[in-house]
């Protein structure tokens, strides 16, 4: 949602009609003020909305009381602001329900976009994520229409959070890049600029991140978009805690902290206050971090679970815990628990609700053509009926039309079947075969090779020491290297290859007609090409490596299972002889052999 305070006052409309007509009838027959420009204070409070709330509530109590004098335009403007209002404090039920209202009964492809927008948002932060991403579509339909520049921008930040929250970074970026290129009123360079350093921040593009944080926070300082600017202060504080840069990053919180307070954006002062108690915990400043993070707890909003939460429990049970109160130590880490689930419980939900939306829209797509071919179909009939004398050959129209349809809609069926099918086998993260896949198509090729009487040899691998990449760069850095891996293994594979993801850092290649001194080779190379990988994390550089074990039918058979078996208790032998190396299966390990069944783990 929007920044801003969750504790502006109400205008009383009749106190204040009350008010104005005391001041009339004491002013003795003065003459009545002059009407306001109703129009422009309504533009006014809509540009000011987020720089100064108190000037914001204000217009809007002056506006209301000249309810009546509105004109239709203004109606809908001044009903959406109050909408926007309700959402800005808290008071999510009463903006849904105005906003609602306003998408399905305003004229204006205008204020129903902008409510849409409001609205997608607003259900999000209720973890209704099914009916957020709905709005996305509708909203999404109608910006082709839309040409107010505020009311474009609104909806495309919008749509760049949520695409944001379900891993869509290309789209977000769109979005965002949308409203800078817009620029409207002259703020797109700030709101659109934030929103794609957001993306670009949390898709693990750090380079682009850094270039450009610094002028954009300046940017939005200039203009007065305050809260924009702390979001990026935010990020830029995690990076700099993620990085050890303890000192720098309690300099930029604390400097920042009142101006944050001010704002009064409870979600925003969360995230100032579980980063401030854990740079304060990395200080050895126990009381403030303790402190902070009992604040963040404190503005917890029942039913969200913000990642910064789950910080603040985590530094209270670990404080809890050192002092030796183990009944506060046992309470925070059930909160820090129950928080941490339900955030990666929502995380899930984001991605199933915006699949399941994304299907639906292609559904309803699907739906329109198949209707628009009925109607069809119907007018023909009609026509067959008026037209008796020609109704042989009309018929072999109307049956051609038939087969028409039935062929394109079975071609279509068969290809979402196939889309779902390749979702189902392919891991999300490096776009190879995921375990279960890997697991039939190896078990099959074993059974042809055995009949066939071909060597088949088996290699698995995983990166070195990758925990300690996740835990020392973090986990977009480590998704950086697995996706990096991946491919740069799959270039130097045979198109007969098989080559899947078993889970975490680990990876499988099956070879057909390939021997034990061929499979060496291969894995060597496979070896040389991770250990070449370029990364580096604000300048420190990543060198990844991996260890790899061999197995062959020659010796272990075609049974999956045992070639698993010995590949893994190769594998072990690699990581025990220092790392980074290739080892092949021998029989004398054989006391050694883990079990390792070939079939994917059961949701």
């Amino acid at each position: 949602m929007a920044c801003g305070v969750r504790s502006a006052a109400r205008c009383d409309r009749r106190a204040l009609r009350a008010g104005l007509l005391l001041f009339l009838f004491l002013a003795g027959g003065a003459q009545a003020a002059p009407r306001p420009d109703l129009a422009a204070l309504l533009q006014q409070a809509d540009a000011i909305k987020l720089k100064d709330p108190e000037r914001f509530a204000a217009i809007m109590r002056q506006v209301g009381a000249h309810d009546g004098e509105l004109s239709a335009r203004d109606r809908q403007y001044f009903l959406f602001l109050r909408a926007w209002r309700s959402a800005y404090d808290g008071r999510d039920a009463n903006a849904a329900s105005q906003l609602s209202a306003l998408a399905a009964n305003s004229p204006s492809v205008e204020f129903r976009f902008r409510a849409y927008a409001v609205l997608e948002l607003l259900f999000t932060t209720e973890r209704r994520y099914q009916t957020a991403y709905e709005y996305l579509g509708k909203s999404s339909s109608l910006l082709p229409e839309v040409t107010d520049g505020a009311a474009r921008a609104e909806g495309l930040l919008a749509a760049s959070e949520l695409y944001s929250q379900v891993g869509q970074y290309d789209l977000a970026l769109h979005a965002a890049q949308t409203v800078i290129d817009d620029n409207w009123a002259g703020q797109g360079v700030c709101t659109g600029g934030e929103r794609r350093l957001y993306a670009l921040y949390n898709s693990g593009r750090f380079a682009e991140f850094d270039a450009g944080v610094s002028s954009t926070i300046a940017t939005c300082i200039r203009l007065g978009q305050l809260a924009y600017a702390n979001e990026l202060r935010l990020s830029l504080a995690g990076r700099d805690l993620a990085s050890g840069r303890t000192r720098e990053a309690l300099a930029l919180l604390t400097e920042n902290y009142p101006q944050a307070k001010k704002l009064g954006y409870s979600r925003q002062i969360i995230g100032f206050d579980a980063l401030l108690a854990l740079a304060y915990q990395r200080s050895g400043d126990v009381s403030a971090a303790e402190r902070f993070a009992l604040d963040a707890a404190k503005l917890a909003i029942p039913g969200e679970y913000p990642q910064p939460l789950i910080a603040a429990y985590q530094i209270l049970y670990q404080l809890a815990k050192q002092r030796g109160d183990a009944s506060a130590a046992l309470a925070y880490h059930e909160q820090y628990t129950i928080t941490k689930i339900g955030y990666l419980n929502d995380v899930s939900a984001r991605q199933l609700a915006y699949e399941r939306a994304k299907q639906e829209n292609i559904a309803r797509k699907l739906e329109i053509q198949s209707l628009s071919r009925d109607n069809r179909l119907l007018e023909l009939e009609h026509k067959l009926a008026a037209k008796q004398m020609e109704a042989t050959r009309l018929y072999g129209v109307i049956l051609t039309l038939i087969l028409l349809f039935i062929g394109f809609w079975a071609v279509l069926t068969k290809r979402s079947q196939l889309h779902f099918k390749s979702l189902s086998r392919v891991d999300g993260l490096t776009g190879i075969s995921n375990r279960l896949h890997f697991i039939e198509r190896a078990e099959a090729a074993l059974a042809y090779a055995r009949k066939s009487g071909q060597e088949v040899s088996l290699v698995l691998f995983d990166l070195d020491h990758f925990k300690s990449i996740n835990d020392r760069f973090g986990h977009a850095t480590g998704d950086f290297v697995l996706k990096r891996a991946a491919a740069l293994c799959r270039e130097y594979l045979r198109r007969t290859d098989l080559f899947g993801r078993f889970g975490g850092e680990e990876f499988s290649v099956l070879l057909p007609g390939c021997g034990l001194e061929e499979a060496r080779r291969q894995a060597d190379q496979l070896r040389q090409t991770i250990g070449g990988i370029q990364a580096e994390h604000r300048g420190e550089p990543v060198t990844p490596s991996a260890s790899f074990g061999i197995a062959s039918t020659l010796v272990s058979g075609y049974d999956l299972a045992r070639l698993l078996a010995h590949a893994d208790a190769a594998l072990y032998r690699a990581k025990r002889a220092g790392r980074d190396c290739v080892m092949a299966y021998d029989p004398a390990d054989s006391g050694e052999v883990r079990v390792i069944a070939p079939v994917a783990p059961q949701a």
